[in-house]
């Protein structure tokens, strides 16, 4: 006599059953392994998406550094609400050079700086503060200037820095300011009568729709905590490997729109506005991008700095202190024989700066900013 078959109900159990043992296994080797994907960014409404707070980990996409994201939600030691009595507070906003996951936080140049502004107590921008300086990273991957405009007002202007530096990668900020469609940031365009304008449409895109749904925010939980959703996130998110260049030389840079110059120029002056309205100072730094600073001489562009000088042409009238670095940086670099954009095995010269290029870029930042 043959036994009942199971229930289709209960057949559905047990599988259930037996599933989830085996994604509680795969979780358990996971973290008895070691292998940890953190997914360092997340939804944001105010900026369209943002890091994690806490969250921590290895990156190797490029490069290799240990990343942990303070309370505030950026890479940086957690600050406190008031700075310390007679402290410098230097704000620093930036895409994801500012970001440097590919070093550890200590090689940064935004740290260098802080180390030699602290050495240096005859340096003018001290002046009349005895207490030291505390410099604040504010920078975040993929941000252009309108995000970092809103980041000043949601982050920055509460903890009353002194000094906010904003340092533009003229590789693609002026690019990531152009005013197109976008489902995962707010827009910033020109209106008719000259106006900055802020377009939150992305926020109706089906991804941000998603992400402020219940079953987004219970995977963005899920993925905050789980190591196997955190490895499949990153699966997924897995940026394609960059084209080598073509004839060992940099990769070509597009050039900016005109409206691209317009929006930035008029972002530019919102964010000196705002800065000198809550009493403290703007001052506008430019990093290098890899085609100025390639390590053979010919494969450079015939006008390398060109970017550079129509900034300062935008700056000057609104009385911004500008201080480009690439210039300094090629000298240095060519004297000293140094590449200082990408990482060994993983196409040297191209992408962000290595411990080389963090380490120049505070020196001669450190010397700008102490100029008489």
């Amino acid at each position: 006599m043959t036994s009942p078959s199971p229930s289709p109900l209960r057949l559905l159990l047990i599988n259930g059953a037996v599933f989830l043992v085996l994604l509680l296994l795969l979780e358990l080797a996971l973290r008895l392994l070691g292998i940890a994907r953190p997914a360092f960014y997340r939804f944001d409404p105010v900026r369209g998406f943002a890091h994690r707070p806490g969250a921590e980990g290895w990156w190797t996409r490029e490069g290799r550094g240990w990343v942990r994201i303070n309370r505030a939600g950026f890479r940086d030691d957690d600050h406190p609400p008031v700075a310390a009595p007679g402290t410098l507070r230097l704000a620093v906003l930036a895409d994801s050079f500012g970001e440097a996951f590919q070093v550890n936080q200590a090689d940064t140049w935004w740290k260098g700086l802080e180390r030699r502004l602290q050495s240096r107590p005859d340096c003018p921008l001290r002046r009349g503060f005895a207490g030291g300086v505390e410099v604040m990273n504010f920078g975040t991957g993929a941000y252009g200037t309108g995000q970092e405009l809103l980041t000043w007002r949601q982050a920055v202007r509460p903890l009353r820095p002194q000094v906010v530096l904003l340092a533009m990668f003229l590789g693609n900020d002026l690019d990531d300011n152009t005013p197109k469609p976008r489902d995962d940031r707010p827009v910033f365009r020109l209106g008719a009568d000259g106006r900055l304008q802020q377009d939150d449409s992305f926020l109706q895109s089906p991804a941000s729709r998603f992400r402020r749904s219940l079953p987004g925010q219970l995977l963005d939980g899920l993925v905050a905590h789980s190591r196997l959703a955190q490895l499949l996130n990153a699966i997924k998110n897995r940026p394609a490997a960059p084209p080598a260049p073509a004839g060992d030389g940099p990769p070509p840079v597009p050039e900016p729109s005109e409206q691209a110059w317009a929006v930035t120029a008029a972002l530019l002056r919102q964010l000196r506005d705002e800065v000198t309205a809550s009493g403290a100072r703007l001052i506008v730094t430019s990093l290098s991008s890899p085609e100025q600073v390639w390590p053979v001489h010919q494969r450079r562009p015939a006008d390398p700095f060109a970017r550079e000088r129509r900034l300062a042409a935008i700056l000057a009238p609104l009385d911004v202190p500008y201080l480009p670095l690439a210039p300094e940086l090629q000298r240095q670099a060519d004297r000293q024989r140094l590449t200082l954009h990408g990482f060994a095995g993983q196409q040297p010269g191209i992408g962000h700066w290595n411990a080389d290029g963090h380490r120049l870029a505070a020196a001669v930042l450190a010397d700008d900013l102490c100029r008489p």
